[in-house]
């Protein structure tokens, strides 16, 4: 009996060693991931002709890319998509990452684009989401957001199209542009209504009523933006939360059926990140398109002093008459210089 409580008492003390000893290995190897996830996301953002045959494997073998044009399933047309976009088309590409999360399986990061396209000079802001597999350093799914609109405007042709869209946008919405054009009609701001919902002191609930603004709530949002606050998309630059809540009184006014639903969504320090579908009508335009934003908090509260959306206003040209063709013909000729897949019409 004696030995026994005694082998008892040994095998207690072994287990009292052992467990904390496991659980550090155990928080070392989580760290261990996580920073060789970020490294590992960021090598695939800022990609550069001299890389791509290096960072390849980090692709399992079924990934799954997407960007505003191109769809590309497999590593094989993976590999030949990379290849033909940056040794081949942009060999000069420098991607630059910005600002970075990553929550779970999660990454994602905001980043400057530039470089030549086919010889063609471009600069462009963009936001990408990775996802990892379980427990690996190997990415299955990447989706870029940008605006292809930022290369038209070097194309000759095509540079009108998207130059006019533009200012019609910001003849509508942007409260600071001085307008070419002949002014819209007033718009009234008594259809808004405050939203009665008690909001959540939580930046993960804040940044996503953000992202989901509509026509029916957007006045309840202000409340949570600093007064340095800054917003940008494809197209306009606000400053301040005056300038901000007459934007949204004006894009709503002309969208009144626009909605936002977010897909998935991060946060760490102090930054939200989320992409989203939003679809309805701009001026009588119907449209769909994917996004991605990001938005930033004071630290460690729910107020906001930066967001900004990412998507392309190709998606909304493409309901309106006249600049479709420009957009169409755009993806057309970029598809046939990187997708592997893409068959030209001509």
């Amino acid at each position: 009996m004696k030995k026994s409580i005694q082998l008892l008492t040994m095998l207690v003390g072994i287990i009292a060693i052992l467990i904390p000893q496991a659980c550090s290995d155990v928080d070392t190897n989580e760290g261990s991931l996580e920073q060789e996830r970020l490294e590992i996301g960021r090598a695939l953002l800022e990609m550069s002709a001299d890389d791509v045959a290096e960072l390849i494997p980090y692709y399992t073998d079924d990934v799954e890319y997407h960007d505003p044009i191109v769809d590309i399933n497999g590593i094989q047309d993976m590999t030949a998509f990379l290849n033909q976009l940056i040794i081949g088309a942009s060999p000069n590409l420098v991607t630059i990452v910005e600002d970075e999360t990553l929550m779970d399986d999660i990454y994602s990061a905001t980043w400057t684009m530039s470089g030549d396209f086919n010889g063609v000079p471009y600069q462009a802001k963009g936001i990408s989401i990775f996802k990892f597999m379980s427990n690996s350093s190997q990415v299955y799914y990447q989706r870029d957001y940008y605006t292809e609109g930022d290369i038209m405007t070097t194309i000759p042709g095509l540079d009108e199209a998207i130059v006019g869209f533009r200012t019609y946008y910001r003849c509508a919405v942007d409260p600071t542009f001085v307008c070419p054009l002949p002014p819209p009609e007033p718009v009234s701001m008594a259809k808004s209504q405050m939203s009665s919902q008690e909001l959540s002191d939580d930046q993960l609930v804040v940044g996503r009523q953000l992202v989901e603004i509509n026509a029916e709530n957007w006045m309840s949002v202000l409340p949570y933006l600093e007064s340095n606050y800054e917003y940008h998309d494809p197209i306009v630059d606000i400053y301040g939360p005056d300038t901000m809540a007459v934007f949204l009184g004006r894009l709503f006014a002309g969208s009144s059926d626009l909605y936002t639903v977010f897909e998935e969504e991060t946060i760490a320090d102090d930054i939200y990140m989320a992409t989203w579908t939003m679809s309805g009508e701009f001026n009588g335009a119907a449209f769909s398109a994917p996004g991605m934003s990001i938005v930033k908090f004071v630290e460690g509260t729910t107020q906001t002093y930066y967001s900004r959306d990412y998507y392309t206003e190709g998606d909304v040209m493409l309901g309106v008459p006249g600049l479709d063709e420009a957009v169409i013909g755009f993806r057309e000729y970029y598809r046939s210089v990187v997708d592997p897949n893409y068959v030209s019409p001509q």
